[in-house]
């Protein structure tokens, strides 16, 4: 009885956080397509700045601490949502391959984040941008993306296939810390995928990842090119799951 109780008193707390969640809509969105991108990029620049001017308007003060170089990564992580419908994905790891693609997956969208990050940001303002992909656990197999440096705070991670920017680093999200509601931001997030934007939201809000989960972790975006392999011969804690998944496809 009291476990029962205790699960549903957590289970409200969960639902009243999320309504806590903050959602900052980003003007001129639709400005930034594939075709534009490809004859025009410098339109993300001229997009980019009323974005940030509105994220530092609508954002809750735990987020102050970010720079506009953060502030960045999210602006770029949010086009990149926005830029496709999310599907079947582009096999290619190429830019120009990208943008001509009809639908993302989650590691088209990171990847997408990255290029975009390069247009907007110069060598001297860019940070290490770590791709991470989780199996089973709270979501299934997903691709996050994590800026941090070694004695730097605030870090902060980013999910561009939903539309998601969270102050948190990896050891916190991966230990299964909560992460507080005001640290959790939806910004200019398509209604595509909501359910599963709950859901992942939730497993942050209760700290539902753990190490188990890893299925991969490259440091940098030169690690993740050219040191992917074969995901079969991944020595992480998931990868169990990920091969039982291909076996049952067969």
């Amino acid at each position: 009885m009291f476990l029962r109780f205790a699960k549903k008193i957590s289970s409200l707390r969960t639902t009243r956080a999320l309504s806590q969640i903050k959602i900052v809509e980003l003007p001129r969105l639709g400005a930034i397509t594939g075709d534009a991108m490809s004859e025009r990029p410098d339109v993300l620049r001229d997009v980019s700045a009323t974005a940030l001017e509105h994220m530092q308007r609508c954002l809750p003060q735990s987020w102050s601490g970010l720079t506009r170089a953060d502030l960045l990564y999210v602006f770029a992580s949010t086009e990149a949502h926005n830029l496709k419908p999310y599907g079947e994905g582009c096999s290619s790891q190429d830019y120009s391959e990208l943008l001509r693609s009809e639908h993302l997956d989650c590691s088209n969208y990171g990847l997408l984040t990255y290029y975009f990050s390069r247009l907007l940001l110069g060598e001297a303002d860019r940070r290490p941008l770590s791709f991470v992909g989780w199996d089973g656990g709270a979501v299934g197999n997903h691709q996050m993306l994590f800026l941090s440096e070694p004695g730097k705070t605030p870090h902060l991670a980013i999910d561009p296939t939903l539309g998601i920017a969270c102050i948190a680093s990896f050891d916190d999200i991966a230990s299964g810390k909560p992460v507080p509601a005001d640290a959790i931001a939806i910004i200019g997030a398509t209604e595509q995928l909501n359910a599963s934007r709950v859901v992942f939201i939730t497993a942050l809000l209760e700290g539902q990842f753990r190490p188990s989960d890893l299925l991969y972790y490259f440091p940098t975006v030169e690690d993740y090119l050219t040191r992917y392999g074969n995901p079969f011969d991944w020595p992480t804690p998931a990868i169990s799951i990920l091969r039982d998944r291909h076996s049952g496809d067969r």
